[in-house]
């Protein structure tokens, strides 16, 4: 999980692959949790006591890997087995799919940005990437149908709700490059014209709605978790949303176009992206549609627009003010205070 962590927040690949988790998990957060070898060994008995009374300590009962879940997972083959998920578990199958993510995103970026129709192997290579990671993406929203029905059973288990946040930033990585964003908000390669900002817009993020969309899951889940449960990277999970929105909020949203009566459509109702639930109808339309306008809210349900930077800095800051500080938070927030002056 420290390999996760660390390579999600600095936007590296994880040094473990799947095939090296080949050694039994424990498969209860009670084993996980254990202080000691006696305290263990009890709690396996418990856990896997045999009808009867039998022990199943030496029997050779041997709890599935994380090779052997991803494995199941891929065929999808885990409700058709029975096989239950721990929430420590499920962190542990975000692992691979985080790689997933990595490795696809980088050849994404490797690709050149002029569409030349002389090059057509470009043109299919790229094509078939994109198609890999969407696949990843398809994958991702499997895990999530998974720790939803988790969620419908048990809805208070603070290490589900960090789950979540794990999967709202690897998905938010399918869908930006973070790298290219931070290289933005220094000013790295900029000229300040408009026309690079677009164009490096769309290098950051390559699908808009899905980004805020998980910017605001991110969000959501934070400020609904007590203080103190909150994962230790909260306030790292705070910085990459607060980061996304800002640099879409650079770009001017283009007017629609008029209909054939010379009226231009509604754009939607504005519904609080950081504040409903993903299944939330206004959220689905959003998703499905493109209809509506996504917007911030406080504590009090005002609505925040999110088309001026300083705004959505201001507001993400002001999240991060409700949480507990230490020496990291407030690093992160000062960097963010940093942009926001900027």
């Amino acid at each position: 999980m420290i390999d996760q962590d660390l390579a999600l927040f600095h936007d590296t690949a994880p040094l473990f692959s799947v095939t090296e988790f080949g050694a039994p998990m424990p498969d209860s957060d009670r084993l996980w949790q254990a202080k000691s070898a006696p305290e263990w060994s009890q709690v396996f008995e418990q856990v896997h006591e045999f009808s009867g009374g039998y022990s199943s300590l030496g029997s050779g009962a041997r709890p599935m890997s994380l090779h052997d879940l991803f494995r199941h997972f891929l065929d999808d083959e885990m409700a058709s087995l029975g096989i239950g998920m721990t929430p420590l578990q499920m962190r542990l199958l975000l692992h691979p799919l985080q790689s997933m993510v990595c490795h696809y995103g980088q050849l994404m970026s490797c690709f050149s940005d002029s569409l030349s129709s002389r090059n057509k192997t470009r043109t299919v290579t790229a094509s078939s990437t994109r198609c890999r990671l969407e696949e990843v993406q398809s994958l991702l929203q499997r895990w999530y149908d998974m720790a939803d029905r988790y969620l419908k059973v048990n809805p208070i288990c603070a290490v589900m709700q960090a789950n979540l946040v794990m999967f709202h930033l690897i998905s938010l990585n399918a869908v930006t490059n973070f790298s290219e964003i931070e290289r933005l908000a220094r000013r790295e390669g900029f000229d300040g014209t408009y026309q690079q900002l677009v164009w490096t817009h769309k290098r950051c993020i390559a699908d808009v709605e899905e980004a805020v969309f998980h910017c605001g899951q991110v969000l959501r889940i934070i400020r609904s978790m007590p203080r103190g449960v909150r994962p230790p990277w909260w306030a790292g999970a705070i910085y990459r949303a607060a980061l996304v929105l800002w640099t879409d909020s650079l770009i001017n949203k283009e007017t629609p176009a008029a209909n054939a009566s010379g009226g231009f459509p509604s754009p939607g109702p504005t519904f609080a992206i950081d504040a409903l639930p993903v299944d939330h109808p206004m959220v689905v339309r959003f998703l499905s549609k493109r209809v509506g306008q996504p917007a911030l809210s406080k504590r009090d349900g005002t609505h925040i627009p999110m088309d001026h930077g300083v705004t959505v800095l201001a507001h993400c800051i002001e999240i991060m003010d409700e949480g507990t500080s230490n020496r990291f938070v407030d690093g992160v927030r000062n960097k963010l205070d940093r942009l926001m002056r900027s």
